[in-house]
């Protein structure tokens, strides 16, 4: 590298981190814990250079979440698979979302809070372990590695899939899940091993929700067809704060 070259590097590298900082920008929180997951998602938002973001592990989030820590995102994520939620933490949880807190779940999230009935009224659906179910003959989901699942756009015309079209991606797919009949179906697939519907919206209170199942490792994280619905469900979801 020559000399001009470096401190070219140098100059945009500053710029870079400059609008990362930048005040206007959108700024989401990023929730992670309980399921292990490889550090390539992480350039997901990286690569967002119109949104910033924190990140934070539970339960460090739930532990937070009664303070005013929530007031300065217009989103956040759940990458997490987490269980453990006290009755103070619902509330807060919930006063959220009246406030018009955006949530964008993603993939493994869909497990969380097995014994917290009301989660899946906020979700949209259900990953159902049968360990945490009192009906011993209950069904549970079963999940499938790497796939090729043929994403079909269910509904063209809403802001999250915005200038996607179908496309391919190798992923862990999800069967016999729980899902309400009120989620709106953004993404389908017709892979055997997969559920039919595996991105949907839903609106819980004054929010603005949207889950997308994919997102297990790398072979997701770096499709850009991901990482643009990601992009453009923390867009939507943040201007539920804004109505």
């Amino acid at each position: 590298m020559t000399y001009l070259n470096y401190i070219l590097f140098i100059f945009l590298l500053t710029l870079s981190c400059n609008q990362k900082g930048d005040p206007s920008l959108k700024k989401a929180l990023v929730i992670s814990g309980g399921h292990e997951f490889e550090m390539s998602f992480y350039e997901i938002f990286d690569s967002m250079q119109e949104i910033s973001f924190d990140t934070i592990s539970q339960p460090g989030f739930n532990e937070k979440i009664n303070s005013k820590m929530a007031d300065e995102y217009s989103a956040f994520i759940f990458y997490d698979m987490w269980q453990d939620i006290n009755s103070e933490q619902q509330q807060a949880y919930l006063d959220l979302l009246e406030k018009g807190q955006g949530m964008v779940f993603l993939h493994h999230s869909l497990v969380s809070y097995q014994k917290w009935d009301e989660f899946i009224k906020i979700i949209g659906g259900k990953y159902i372990l049968p360990e945490y179910s009192d009906d011993s003959d209950v069904k549970g989901s079963t999940y499938s590695h790497d796939i090729t699942l043929q994403i079909e756009i269910a509904d063209k015309n809403h802001p999250v899939t915005k200038d996607i079209n179908d496309f391919s991606i190798i992923d862990e797919g999800y069967q016999y899940i729980e899902m309400l009949s009120s989620i709106h179906p953004l993404l389908t697939t017709r892979h055997s091993e997969c559920t039919r519907t595996i991105a949907w919206t839903h609106t819980y209170k004054n929010a603005r929700i949207v889950y997308i199942l994919l997102g297990h490792d790398h072979k997701a994280h770096q499709n850009p067809h991901y990482r643009k619905l990601i992009k453009n469900s923390i867009e939507w979801v943040s201007e539920s704060k804004e109505l």
